[in-house]
């Protein structure tokens, strides 16, 4: 009988053992390699969690703080999520139907009622199931010209997106956006008595004891160990940038948050919106958030695949027997990366101090890969070497051709004082063009990171040279009426983030008939 037993010990016991030590094995693995990614990528600071069955297996940070600071990064330094911020109001969203207060094919405008739309079919259809699944059919990232570190209030900016002309049939073909989870956040605010913020910290950060995570910039410069942004300048430099204020886009992508948070977020979000034995979202409620709305293949194989969609909030991919959920978020100087397995219960979070996304994409999926032992996945990593190792000859090139595209010998039309006036925008305002110490200077009257001079390229093209680094070199180009007038100009602008100048169109000069 003892030898049956230890029989029976043994075979319950030794694939457990077996099992764990290769897990165990795995985790020592990725450890050492993430420390060799940061530095291949050059990213000052990184923080990873990794999370299986409700525990977690890894949460630490790699670096420092930044090029110019000594401080290491640790598990609770805090790092912008950037988008991955746009899945917590879903969740808060959930709650509410919970309650009954709402429901996800309620009408926006129901709670809203100066959210406004280009096409008025489009405005009383528009349902809060839609502000989640990026189908409203606008061009992707529209109205980043509206909240982009501009000093416009979240209602602001709503009440700017009837100036943004559609691309696509409304519900048939995804764009991703931002402006939409803004609408979001004032749908919770219309059922509430408080702010979404509030509603965010005390039904999710509070229960899930997420202690050091933030949403307001005033949060974020109370804490200490906040990783520098950095980013890469047209010279390929590293350089440090200071966050600006993002609170009115909060909802869409302000969040900053630690390897120790997200790992509770994730275990929260693969036990089916169970924490600690407490259900803040019901199953059948939870589960909406994970249900394809449109199919939606954002990055080719292997990233993603023709069955990929969107939920609410999250990226859905199903691959082989597994579903990931995903999604991957930056801001200025920060980019990071949530990949989950559904069925396994498995989870990572890379959270980087640097603006290129190489870093983060790499150590999201080789842990993934690792774990599920997915030779796709595997191979992403040097997909993502490959890249990074070209994007500085490829920064250099257009650098090149820029100025290469430069007809020399040519002057401006006018005097240089004639350029000088006020130009409106619909949706923008105000921009101002003035001349100081013999320069012109383009100014927005709503953003103030939008200043800089301009230099006479060609005819009457000027080479805006922006004052902030994190914005890439574009140009204006001067138009005139039948009699030589200044009657406006247009942008030929390099996108940056989610911002696409062409959506400005031509901006008209104040006065002018």
């Amino acid at each position: 009988m003892r030898i049956q037993a230890l029989l029976l010990f043994l075979l319950w016991f030794l694939p457990i053992t077996t099992s764990t030590t290769a897990q165990i094995s795995s985790i020592d693995s990725l450890d050492t390699e993430f420390g060799q990614m940061a530095r291949y990528f050059e990213t000052p600071g990184m923080a990873v969690a990794i999370v299986k069955d409700g525990d977690v297996l890894l949460s630490k940070g790699y670096g420092s703080l930044g090029v110019n600071n000594d401080r290491l990064v640790d598990a609770n330094t805090l790092f912008a999520i950037g988008s991955i911020s746009k899945s917590f109001t879903p969740v808060a969203l959930a709650m509410l139907v919970d309650d009954g207060i709402i429901d996800w094919d309620d009408k926006v405008i129901t709670y809203v009622p100066y959210f406004e739309l280009y096409d008025p079919y489009v405005t009383t259809s528009f349902t809060i199931r839609d502000l989640l699944t990026h189908r409203s059919g606008l061009k992707s990232v529209s109205g980043g010209t509206l909240w982009y570190h501009s000093d416009r209030s979240r209602e602001e900016i709503i009440k700017g997106l009837k100036h943004l002309k559609p691309e696509s049939e409304f519900r048939t073909t995804p764009a991703y956006q931002n402006t939409m989870f803004i609408v979001a956040s004032k749908v919770v605010e219309a059922v509430i008595d408080g702010t979404w913020e509030d509603f965010i910290r005390q039904r999710i950060f509070e229960p899930l004891q997420m202690e050091h995570t933030t949403i307001l910039e005033a949060e974020r410069k109370a804490n200490n160990n906040v990783a520098i942004a950095h980013i890469k300048d047209q010279d390929s430099r590293i350089l440090p940038i200071e966050q600006e204020k993002l609170d009115n886009m909060a909802p869409a992508g302000s969040f900053y948050s630690s390897a120790n948070d997200m790992a509770k977020y994730m275990n929260f979000m693969l036990n089916s919106g169970i924490v600690n034995g407490d259900t803040l979202v019901s199953q059948r409620t939870f589960n909406e958030l994970l249900t394809p709305q449109i199919h939606y293949s954002l990055f080719p194989k292997p990233y993603h695949n023709e069955f990929t969609s969107y939920g609410l909030g999250w990226w859905l991919t199903p691959k082989n027997e597994h579903i990931i959920i995903e999604h991957s978020g930056g801001v200025d100087g920060m980019s990071a990366r949530l990949m989950m397995e559904k069925n396994s219960k498995t989870g990572v979070i890379v959270l980087t101090n640097s603006s290129y996304s190489s870093a983060s994409l790499a150590v999201a999926f080789s842990t993934i890969g690792t774990l599920l032992k997915d030779d796709d996945y595997l191979g992403v990593p040097q997909l993502a070497k490959e890249s990074y190792s070209r994007s500085d000859s490829i920064r250099f090139v257009r650098k090149t051709e820029r100025q290469q595209g430069r007809i020399q010998n040519t002057t401006p039309s006018l005097p240089l004082e004639d350029y000088i006036g006020r130009f409106t925008d619909a949706m923008n305002g105000e921009i101002t063009i003035s001349r100081d110490d013999g320069r012109l200077r383009i100014q927005f009257s709503r953003t103030a990171l939008f200043s800089g001079t301009l230099t006479h390229w060609h005819y009457d093209t000027f080479d805006i040279n922006w004052t902030d680094p994190r914005v890439p070199n574009g140009f204006i180009t001067f138009e005139f009426d039948a009699l030589g007038h200044i009657s406006g100009f247009k942008f030929d602008q390099p996108a940056l983030l989610d911002v696409d100048f062409t959506e400005l169109g031509t901006i008209l000069k104040q006065g002018h008939k």
